[in-house]
C-alpha cells in the first residue's frame, strides 16, 4: 500500500501491530550538540522565504532541502535522497516515495541501509502526515533488516517547513513528540538533527 494512502495513525498501527505513544518528549534529557549555522544556510533560508511558498514542493526545495544540505556538509558520511522509491515487497506491501530519506551510507546512486531518518513535507499542519511518516519509518525498519543491518530505532519528522514534529519508531512502538520545533530556531533544529545523525556514526 502506498504511504500516502495512510491517513489514520491508529489504523496504520493496528494494521501492522504497532503501539502509539503521544504523551512524551522523545528527546527528554538529551543534551543536543551545538550546531553553528553557516552564512550559506542563513542566506539560503532568507532567500527561500522571498519565493512563493504555497506548495509542498516549493517548501521542500527552498526551505527544507537547504537544512538537510547543511547537515550533509557537517556529516559527509550520510546520504540525503529526495523523492526516491522505498518499496517493501511481500506481506507488508509498503511502497512509495518519501520526500527525504537519510542513510548512514554515502552511496549517491541508490538508497542503501541503514536508513535512519525520513522526512515528510506537508503544506498544512504537520499532524496530517503522522500516519504516512510512520509507515515510511516502518518500511525503513524492514528494509534495514532485509539488508542485514537491523536498527532498533528509526527517526522521522513531519514539517510544513516552519513547524517540525519528530517521530521515533523503537521496537513495536511509534512515538510522536509532544514538543514542536521551528524554522526560526535553526540552531536548535539542526542540533536535534545532528543528535539523530550522531546515533548512527560508524
Amino acid at each position: 500500500m502506498a504511504y500516502g494512502k495512510f491517513t489514520s495513525l491508529v489504523k496504520f498501527c493496528n494494521t501492522y501491530h504497532l503501539q502509539i505513544n503521544t504523551r512524551t518528549n522523545i528527546f527528554e534529557g538529551v543534551a543536543f550538540p551545538d550546531f553553528t549555522i553557516s552564512e550559506h544556510l542563513e542566506r539560503d533560508i532568507r532567500e527561500g522565504k522571498e519565493f512563493p511558498l504555497y506548495t509542498e514542493k516549493a517548501k521542500s526545495e527552498l526551505l527544507i532541502l537547504p537544512i538537510l544540505k547543511e547537515l550533509k556538509r557537517k556529516n559527509p558520511f550520510i546520504s540525503v535522497f529526495s523523492g526516491f522509491s522505498l518499496n517493501i515487497e511481500g506481506q507488508s506491501e509498503l511502497n512509495g516515495n518519501p520526500d527525504f530519506v537519510l542513510s548512514a551510507n554515502d552511496n549517491k546512486v541508490e538508497i542503501e541501509a541503514p536508513i535512519f531518518c525520513l522526512l515528510e513535507s506537508k503544506n498544512n499542519a504537520p499532524d496530517i502526515g503522522f500516519a504516512q511518516c510512520a509507515a515510511e519509518m516502518y518500511a525503513a525498519k524492514l528494509f534495514n533488516t532485509e539488508m542485514g543491518t537491523p536498527q532498533e530505532t528509526i527517526y522521522g519528522a513531519v514539517t510544513n517547513a516552519y513547524d517540525w514534529v519528530f517521530l521515533r519508531l523503537t521496537g513495536d512502538c511509534v512515538w510522536i513528540d509532544m514538543e514542536r520545533y521551528y524554522l526560526n530556531d535553526l540552531n536548535k533544529l539542526l542540533g536535534i538533527l545532528q543528535y539523530i545523525v550522531n546515533q548512527y556514526k560508524k
